[in-house]
């Protein structure tokens, strides 16, 4: 059963090592046909907050993201703790995500992001202006530290057994720093 489980977290790390938005739709055949799958990038504090993504639309969606807009990611199986039981299996996963070097459009889309902070209504114009400055801040020390530079981060979830083994939960973390 764990070489099918490894088969689906081998084919995570092909489809974020590739990066090739043509895959996305075979790519998204790892993840649970269930209406509450959900994936957690590393600003969700909250489910329908920023970075909580929920239903395969929104997975699609920040997937594409990651893999036009962010690093490269360096999974490390050999640290993979993995247990499994009946159809549902969860796992922790250390990784890296290697800077690479953002051009004028990466730097459109964070401003985009930055914008959409200061446009939260659901935060206090306190907290928007500390979340778009802290955000911006993070991207700037990210272009300082140069490409090449890794920022070590898990990767953690839950999967399902359906026709094949897939990602119902899926959270990527990263210390603060």
């Amino acid at each position: 059963m764990k070489d099918k489980i490894m088969e689906t977290l081998k084919a995570l790390e092909k489809g974020y090592e590739r990066r090739n938005a043509d895959d996305i739709d075979d790519f998204m055949n790892l993840f649970s046909n269930e209406e509450d799958v959900q994936m957690l990038g590393i600003g969700a504090t909250e489910p329908g907050a920023y970075e909580w993504f929920r239903g395969r639309e929104e997975i699609r969606e920040i997937i594409l993201s990651d893999w036009t807009y962010w690093g490269r990611v360096n999974f490390r199986f050999d640290f993979l703790q993995l247990k499994e039981k009946n159809n549902v299996a969860w796992f922790t996963l250390p990784a890296t995500l290697e800077q690479l070097d953002a051009n004028e459009e990466a730097w459109e889309f964070y401003a985009g992001q930055m914008k959409e902070l200061l446009e939260d209504e659901s935060l206090s114009p306190h907290d928007r202006m500390f979340e778009a400055a802290h955000f911006g801040m993070r991207r700037v020390r990210e272009k300082n530290l140069g490409t090449g530079h890794e920022f070590k981060m898990v990767i953690s979830g839950v999967m399902v057994e359906e026709d094949i083994w897939r990602f119902h939960t899926l959270h990527w973390s990263m210390p603060v720093d």
